[in-house]
């Protein structure tokens, strides 16, 4: 197996995502400054019931060109192309029974007609960019995916501060400025699958594609339920205010989900192919990286206070105390992965939603019990037992079908323990700089040591490629 293909796809990946991710990170504060909270917490709401619509708008057809790639192997576009027209057919479809419907929807979610079209319709255009995108990680071509995401990112941000500054209407100046730009990069993804000159549909690939896609619409819920129905959950029992300082928050933990989801998408074609060839070395490959999760985990909750400050200002410094276990609950999503991902190897779906709908629904029933005696801070707690839940119930489905023996319960029990217990270290220190960063240059030299060796494979790429 190619492992410096696997290290410097992860790098570019992470370092991709990471950088496309800054720019976010760098207008926060400029939006945290500029928009009023109301108008912070309406847009987080608008984003929230656009996530509820992506569940369904492409049936999550996207999620089948993972398994597609191993099934189909030297058909893949010709899968792609089939998918991605079978999927938009249907989105367009639902597209226009919303804009029938617009101001029956608005009406409820509290939205104008304009705003329900403008939603629907940038949720499509999601879809065929994401669509792309996942098109270009199965393919390991990182630079492609990076291109994708940069340009959305540089163009979502100039528009939406350029449109802040001419229109009255601060709410709608950040919905149009995710508009334009979706709409581009859905026409770059019509224009790319097209010029493919594959069949508009093969009728042969529709029976694998409802097979991995539909249970996919539910695994998404599931995870809706847990990132999102939390805000509005809080919206509805405290105030727009509430939302406000816990979306930024959420945000702030949510930077270490960037970072590990960006080298799971280099892992995942990566460990297929392993698994596929039998790789003897896969259980070794597989400890490394988990290793490799902890350390960025423990890194991220070494610094997490100074960024959220710097970000948010005094005015969401409220936020600082419960930023940890939001960082812990992605790390717990981090750990999941892996047995998640033997269920994917084996294109079998069917239990993926049931673990998330479980989980989802832990997660309302907590909050509900929680938020209104712990307010955002219950909201945060519930979200960590949640998906600890997820990671429990993955674990044994993989291990009673699959026989899945990669990582087992007292290795994910170790790394918990590692991350919970340093997490309430930094908590406790959340005022102390120095003594943070000390413990942080700690776990950094005791990693240096462990991962020499993939330091110095790392560095000789580099240096060959520049020479």
């Amino acid at each position: 197996m190619n492992t410096k293909k696997l290290m410097t796809s992860g790098v570019l990946y992470t370092l991709g995502n990471v950088f496309v991710q800054a720019i976010g990170f760098i207008t926060l504060p400029i939006y945290t400054r500029v928009l009023s909270q109301e108008v912070f917490g309406k847009f987080s709401l608008f984003s929230s019931y656009m996530s509820i619509l992506g569940l369904v708008i492409g049936l999550q057809v996207a999620g089948s060109l993972g398994p597609a790639k191993v099934k189909y192997g030297g058909e893949y576009d010709r899968y792609a192309v089939s998918a991605f027209h079978f999927s938009n057919l249907f989105a367009i479809a639902l597209i226009m029974i919303i804009i029938l419907l617009r101001n029956v929807i608005g009406d409820l979610l509290g939205f104008s007609g304009l705003v329900i079209t403008l939603m629907a319709i940038q949720t499509f255009n999601g879809y065929c960019s994401g669509f792309l995108g996942s098109y270009f990680i199965q393919k390991q071509e990182s630079i492609a995916n990076f291109l994708l995401s940069l340009g959305s990112a540089i163009m979502t941000t100039t528009i939406s501060l350029g449109f802040i500054t001419v229109m009255e209407d601060d709410f709608l100046a950040r919905v149009y400025g995710g508009m334009i730009p979706s709409t581009i990069l859905m026409l770059i993804a019509v224009l790319y699958f097209e010029q493919k000159k594959q069949a508009f549909f093969d009728k042969r690939y529709l029976s694998f594609i409802l097979m991995i896609s539909l249970p996919l619409i539910f695994h998404q819920l599931g995870h809706l339920i847990l990132n999102q129905l939390d805000r509005i959950m809080l919206g509805r029992m405290l105030s727009i205010r509430e939302v406000a300082i816990y979306s930024f928050g959420y945000t702030m933990g949510m930077i270490i989900q960037t970072v590990l989801n960006s080298i799971n998408l280099a892992w995942i074609p990566w460990f297929f192919e392993a698994k596929k060839k039998e790789d003897k070395g896969l259980k070794h490959y597989t400890l490394r990286y988990l290793a490799l999760g902890l350390f960025l985990t423990l890194g991220y909750l070494t610094i997490f206070p100074d960024l959220a400050l710097i970000m948010g200002g005094e005015k969401y410094n409220q936020s600082i105390d419960f930023i940890a276990m939001i960082i812990i609950s992605y790390f717990f999503v981090f750990l999941y992965t892996f047995p998640v991902n033997i269920q994917f190897y084996h294109a079998n779906t069917k239990m993926i939603p049931i673990g998330t709908i479980a989980a989802g629904v832990i997660n309302v029933v907590l909050n509900y019990f929680f938020i209104p005696k712990m307010g955002i801070y219950g909201a945060a707690f519930a979200t960590v037992l949640s998906y600890l839940s997820l990671l429990i119930f993955h674990h044994i489905i993989s291990k009673k079908r699959y026989q899945y023996n990669e990582v087992g319960v007292k290795l994910y029990s170790l790394l918990s323990m590692i991350a919970i217990g340093y997490a309430l270290l930094m908590n406790y220190f959340l005022n102390s700089l120095l003594i943070r960063w000390s413990f942080g240059i700690g776990v950094l030299i005791a990693y240096g040591i462990y991962f020499k060796k993939d330091l110095k494979v790392i560095y000789q790429t580099i240096v060959n490629k520049k020479g």
